[in-house]
């Protein structure tokens, strides 16, 4: 029985002598709060398309489908527009890749910008029509002019975004109205 007692006031001895010694010393810093998380960051893909799509002030709206985008991809969405002609028409929807980091400014910017390709005319006669507008070269692939158009609609009826992901220039204020008013009236 006595050699329990001695373990024990020996114990005690050095738990004693420990608080003792870390008396003298800093405070460790508490430990961080855990990382606030914000009510976007929580929403999953269909549900951040939808908040994005309130930023978008044009009427039209087409079936969308939202998916997260696959790491280290970079296509953001795709549009599968209706045909020339008269309804009925296959499946015209769009597809949008939502990225964990787009903000949701950056992602109504993207809605926007596939909306203008599903607004674009099938007609042929229109192309000159826009190249001339755009003071681009009747040679301008369908590749270029049709990302503009995209970019036109997106600058237009989607929140104010600074980037441009056309490979042509951007229009100013002025030409922006005039397309507006030309195009998209």
């Amino acid at each position: 029985m006595m050699r329990r007692a001695t373990v024990v006031v020996v114990a005690l001895a050095a738990a004693m002598t420990t608080v003792v010694w870390d008396a003298g010393k800093a405070e460790p810093p508490p430990p961080p709060p855990p990382a606030a998380t914000s009510a976007w960051a929580q929403l999953d893909a269909p549900a951040r398309c939808a908040s994005a799509t309130a930023l978008v002030s044009h009427r039209d709206r087409w079936p969308m489908v939202c998916r997260w985008r696959e790491p280290g991809g970079v296509l953001q969405g795709q549009s599968f527009p209706p045909p020339t002609g008269p309804p009925p028409y296959d499946d015209p929807h769009i597809e949008i890749y939502v990225a964990p980091s787009q903000t949701r400014e950056q992602l109504a910017s993207v809605i926007a910008h596939e909306l203008g390709h599903m607004h674009l005319t099938r007609d042929p006669a229109f192309v000159p029509e826009w190249l001339t507008a755009r003071n681009l070269a009747a040679a301008t692939t369908s590749d270029v002019w049709v990302e503009d158009y995209a970019e036109v609609f997106a600058t237009l009826f989607g929140p104010s975004y600074d980037r441009w992901r056309a490979p042509t220039t951007g229009p100013g204020p002025d030409e922006l109205a005039r397309l507006r008013a030309r195009f998209f009236a």
